[in-house]
């Protein structure tokens, strides 16, 4: 593989790895939030499915 060629790849797989990364950033701030409305609802989030933690 040519030079230009892996540093493409280079750039598409940082490129990748960063929407990968504010993806989840995304994805637990919403779940921190729901859990945060539960708790002001009176429901315990442990009951809640969508917000269990994985162990």
């Amino acid at each position: 593989m040519d030079h230009d060629k892996e540093h493409e790849l280079d750039q598409l797989m940082d490129r990748a790895s960063t929407s990968i990364l504010k993806s989840l950033d995304a994805t637990v701030d919403v779940k921190q939030r729901l859990r945060e409305l539960l708790r002001q609802a009176g429901v315990d989030p442990e009951f809640v499915p969508a917000t269990r933690r994985s162990r």
